[in-house]
C-alpha cells in the first residue's frame, strides 16, 4: 500500500476497531479447553474464588470481567493472580497443573501413571520442595502486583524477602518413604495415594486391627476370627503365646518381623524353645536390622526382630500341583470422606517353588513354605521352577473343577475374600476418617490363603503391593487394574462423583463397591 492509499483509506471512514469491546465480546481472557486441566476437584472454582489472593487482587481491579481458572490453585503464585486480575485476562500465566511420583517407585508403576496423567494436560514433576503459602504479600506496588520487601535481621543487616515461586502438584503418588510435604497438595484437595494413620500393612497393625475389630463385635472377645490365624504380637504377648503353645504342642507357627515384606527374616517355629528358652531367652534371639542385604543367602540363619508377630501356621492349605500357594488380591480406599471402598474382582496366585511337606519345617525349608516371590526368586532354579509360573484365578478354578472335581471354587472364593475386605474396611473406618483429608485414597495387596476346606483366611496386608510386571498373568491384570483405579479416584473426587452413587455412576469394571458412607451401602452384611 502507498502512503496516498492509506491516506485515502482514512478518507473512506475506515474505523478503528474496539480491541476491549472485541476481547471482552468473544471472552479472550479465558483459557482455550486444550490448555485447561482434564480434571479438577469438586468445589475447586469456589475455592479459588474466595482464595485470598483473588480477593485483593479483584479488589485492585474491580473491571474484571472473569474469573480465575480453578488450577490456579494448584499453579499459580500471587504475582501470577495479580497479573492475571489486573491485566483483564489479557496476561495469561502458564496454566498447567503438575504431578509428582516418587523417584523410588518402580519403572512399572511410572509408566503405567505417566500416560494416564498426561492425559489430564499435566506435567510431571520432580521437585520434592512444595509449598502453599497463602499470606498476601505484605508490599504490593501502586497496581497490587507484590514486590519484594526488605527485611532486617537480628543481626542489624537486611534481607531481601521476595513472594513465594512455590506450588503445589495437583496429584502425589508416593512410594516407600515420603519424600514430599502432602499437605500443600491436600490443603485444596488434590489427590495423595497414601493413607494416615493406618499401620494395618504392618504385621503388627494388622493383628491389632483384627483384635479391635472382634472388640467391637463381640464382648467378651471373640479371638481370632474365622477368615485370620491365631497371632501374638512379641515380645508383648511371650507369656501368653507360651502357654497356648504348650498347651497345644502341635501346632507349628511361623514369625514375621513387623515391618518387612518380601520374605525376610520370617522364622518357622516348631516349639516353644525356638523362640525362648531359659539357657536363650527370646531377648537375646532378637537382631534388629534397618536394612537387609540383599546379597545375603536366603536360607541364613535369622534373627527375632525386636518388634513381630508369631502367627499359628496352616497345616492343611490347599494345594496346586502339591505345592502351597497364596493369592493376592485387591483393595482401594477411593475416598476417605465419605467413606468409599472397592475390592477387585481379579487377582493372581503365586506359589511355592517345593513341595509342600508339613513334617519339612527348618529353615532349610523355607522355600516350600513361604509363597512371597521375591524370595522364591532367589532359588537357583527359580526361572524353571513352578514359582516362577504365576496363575490367574480363573486358571486356578479351572485347574481345582479337572483335577480335584471341585466346582465354582471361583464363586465361593470371591464371596469369602468381599467378606474379609468388608471386615478390614470397616476395621480403618474410623482412623481413615479422623486422620485424613479430602483427597487421600490408596490402593492395598492383601494376601489369603485357602485351606484344603476352601476357606479363606487373611494373612496380610500390603502398601505398595509388588507393580513388577515379569509375567504375563500380571500384564493381564495389573495395568487394567491400576487404569481403572485412577479413573474411580478421579471420579470420586470430583463435581461429577459428588452426591452420586458408586454402584450407579463410578467407572467402575473390574472393581467393585464395598461401602458407600454417602448412601449408607455395604455390600456384606457381616454383623
Amino acid at each position: 500500500m502507498t502512503k496516498s492509499d492509506g491516506y485515502k483509506a482514512e478518507e473512506v471512514g475506515d474505523v478503528p476497531r474496539d480491541l476491549e469491546g472485541s476481547f471482552l465480546a468473544n471472552k479472550e481472557w479465558q483459557y482455550p479447553v486444550e490448555q485447561r486441566s482434564g480434571w479438577l476437584p469438586a468445589g475447586a472454582q469456589e475455592l479459588v474464588d474466595g482464595h485470598p489472593w483473588t480477593r485483593r487482587a479483584v479488589e485492585k481491579n474491580t473491571r474484571f470481567p472473569g474469573y480465575v481458572p480453578p488450577e490456579a490453585l494448584f499453579c499459580w503464585t500471587e504475582p501470577d493472580f495479580a497479573s492475571y486480575v489486573n491485566s483483564g485476562g489479557f496476561v495469561k500465566p502458564k496454566l498447567q497443573c503438575q504431578y509428582y511420583i516418587s523417584p523410588e517407585n518402580p519403572q512399572g508403576i511410572v509408566d503405567l501413571l505417566e500416560p494416564a496423567l498426561s492425559d489430564l494436560n499435566w506435567t510431571c514433576t520432580v521437585d520434592s520442595k512444595v509449598g502453599r503459602d497463602d499470606n498476601l504479600a505484605q508490599v504490593t506496588d501502586y497496581m497490587g502486583m507484590p514486590v519484594p520487601r526488605m527485611k532486617k535481621l537480628d543481626d542489624g543487616s537486611l534481607e531481601v524477602v521476595k513472594p513465594s515461586s512455590k506450588v503445589a502438584p495437583i496429584f502425589i503418588w508416593e512410594c516407600s518413604r515420603k519424600l514430599i510435604d502432602y499437605k500443600p497438595t491436600l490443603k485444596y484437595q488434590g489427590l495423595v495415594n497414601r493413607l494416615s494413620g493406618i499401620n494395618m500393612f504392618t504385621k503388627v497393625g494388622m493383628l491389632e486391627l483384627v483384635r479391635e475389630r472382634c472388640i467391637e463385635r463381640d464382648i467378651p472377645i471373640n479371638f481370632p476370627p474365622p477368615w485370620y490365624p491365631l497371632a501374638f504380637t512379641l515380645p508383648d504377648d511371650l507369656e501368653q503365646w507360651k502357654r497356648h503353645a504348650e498347651a497345644n504342642p502341635h501346632k507349628k507357627w511361623i514369625y514375621k518381623p513387623n515391618g518387612e515384606a518380601m520374605g525376610r527374616g520370617i522364622i518357622l517355629v516348631s516349639k516353644i524353645s525356638d523362640v525362648d528358652s531359659k539357657e536363650r531367652p527370646f531377648r537375646t534371639r532378637c537382631k534388629n536390622v534397618e536394612v537387609f542385604d540383599p546379597k545375603e543367602a536366603p536360607l541364613a540363619e535369622r534373627h527375632f526382630a525386636n518388634y513381630g508377630v508369631i502367627q499359628e501356621y496352616m497345616v492343611n492349605p490347599l494345594l496346586l500341583e502339591n505345592r502351597k500357594f497364596a493369592v493376592r488380591v485387591y483393595m482401594l480406599v477411593a475416598r476417605t470422606k465419605p467413606f468409599l471402598t472397592f475390592h477387585y474382582n481379579f487377582g493372581y496366585i503365586k506359589r511355592c517353588g517345593e513341595f509342600y511337606d508339613e513334617n519339612k519345617f527348618n529353615r532349610d525349608d523355607l522355600f516350600r513354605h513361604i509363597t512371597n516371590q521375591e524370595f522364591q526368586k532367589k532359588q537357583d532354579d527359580f526361572t524353571v521352577s513352578a514359582a516362577a509360573d504365576l496363575m490367574s484365578i480363573e486358571d486356578l478354578d479351572r485347574y481345582l473343577q479337572e483335577h480335584y472335581g471341585i466346582p465354582a471354587f471361583r464363586l465361593n472364593f470371591w464371596q469369602q475374600v468381599k467378606a474379609i475386605c468388608m471386615e478390614v474396611c470397616l476395621g480403618m473406618k474410623e482412623a481413615v476418617t479422623e486422620e485424613n483429608k479430602v483427597g487421600q485414597f490408596e490402593i492395598y495387596g492383601l494376601d489369603v490363603i485357602v485351606d484344603a476346606d476352601q476357606r479363606v483366611y487373611m494373612l496380610e496386608a500390603n502398601r505398595d503391593p509388588s507393580w513388577v510386571m515379569d509375567t504375563a498373568v500380571k500384564k493381564a491384570i495389573i495395568p487394567d487394574m491400576v487404569r481403572e483405579m485412577l479413573e474411580i479416584v478421579l471420579w470420586a473426587h470430583s463435581a461429577e462423583g459428588k452426591q452420586k452413587e458408586a454402584m450407579l455412576h463410578s467407572p467402575m469394571r473390574g472393581f467393585e463397591v464395598l461401602i458407600d458412607e454417602a448412601f449408607d451401602f455395604q455390600a456384606v452384611d457381616v454383623d
